[in-house]
């Protein structure tokens, strides 16, 4: 129960994140910086809870996949919005999540985790292997907060001499950005292609 009393704080959390990213106030800003990285490590502890109390159940499995994507989608949506990523980067995560949902959903039907239905040493590794998820969840929560604090510092420093760093910050994020796409389509497309012995002899839909 606490663990997914902690998983669903997480919308309430984001939430107002969301609405604190849209303030023009310097406190909003630090506050909405503040609220991306608690939202990313309750992330992080949510399954370590449930497990340690012996509470680990598919439904807060399936709930924690859930919110993740909504967290991430909603994110990459609100900063494409703010123009600080441009829109092609949402959709992209927002298509990739609902393909590759769909696919372990299936899988899942069949009696498979997400991560056992891939077969292939090189899909598995990029899928499912520590150094890979660790390499993901590392992309997110350093896009994100660098994405969070490029949107205060704009406000912070707007008609300022400090502006000038603006470009370059924003070129460095945007290095970071393109890093998470590739990270995040590296082990996302594994699972497209292995999904294909699914449809095998399956007929109409």
């Amino acid at each position: 129960m606490l663990a997914n009393i902690l998983t669903l704080s997480r919308l309430f959390l984001l939430a107002i994140c969301v609405g604190l990213l849209y303030q023009p106030a310097v406190a909003a800003q630090a506050a909405a910086f503040a609220l991306v990285l608690l939202i990313i490590f309750i992330d992080a502890i949510d399954g370590t809870v449930a497990r340690k109390r012996g509470k680990a159940t598919a439904l807060g499995a399936i709930l924690d996949i859930a919110i993740d994507r909504v967290v991430e989608n909603v994110f990459w949506v609100v900063f494409a919005d703010l123009d600080l990523v441009p829109m092609w980067v949402a959709l992209l995560f927002i298509t990739r999540g609902i393909l590759t949902d769909a696919v372990r959903g299936y899988a899942m039907a069949q009696g498979l985790t997400p991560f056992a239905m891939m077969q292939t040493k090189w899909g598995r590794w990029l899928v499912s292997h520590r150094f890979m998820r660790a390499l993901s969840g590392v992309t997110k929560v350093v896009t994100f907060a660098a994405l969070a604090a490029l949107n205060g510092l704009s406000l912070l420093w707007a008609g300022t001499a400090q502006a000038r760093y603006l470009p370059i910050l924003e070129a460095i994020i945007f290095v970071l950005v393109l890093l998470t796409v590739a990270v995040n389509l590296a082990r996302g497309i594994p699972v497209l292609v292995e999904s294909r012995r699914f449809f095998k002899g399956t007929g109409d839909r």
